[in-house]
């Protein structure tokens, strides 16, 4: 029984690997983009943000358990995290009049907001068209 617990997943090895590189992408890339509109003093968008991550971290965890809905939900919610972005710099930015001086100039912010809008689309696409992660999330498997 315990050959067969390691050795699990070890057909897809390399899947395995790619979605754990994946997986380990959001998760720095999401609380980067979280400590920046902290840093950036926007601190309604932080809140969203913090909201949007805890979400993003349940579908993850429901991913990697083998439940085939998950990854269709975590792709939902890097496409929701993308387009809340892209409302941010069209609709939000424009108007943004800091009360003070932040820690990060406001000018920076179009630059990490459109790389993580970025990224995030990837992502949604990899989650949705990639065999690798389709096979990874179907024999399950942890981020270490």
């Amino acid at each position: 029984m315990l050959d067969v617990q390691r050795y699990r997943g070890a057909v897809y090895r390399d899947e395995v690997n790619f979605a754990r590189k994946v997986m380990w992408g959001h998760m720095i890339l999401g609380a980067v983009v979280i400590t920046l509109f902290l840093f950036h003093e926007v601190f309604t968008w932080f809140a969203g943000a913090m909201g949007w991550y805890a979400l993003s971290l349940v579908a993850m965890y429901g991913f990697m358990s083998e439940k085939p809905v998950c990854r269709m939900l975590l792709a939902v919610v890097f496409l929701g995290g993308s387009m809340a972005g892209l409302y941010f710099i069209n609709r939000v930015f424009p108007g943004l009049q800091p009360l003070r001086g932040p820690l990060i100039p406001l000018s920076f912010i179009p630059i990490w907001v459109g790389a993580a809008n970025l990224c995030y689309g990837a992502g949604t696409l990899l989650l949705l068209f990639s065999g690798k992660i389709r096979r990874a999330g179907s024999v399950g498997f942890t981020l270490w």
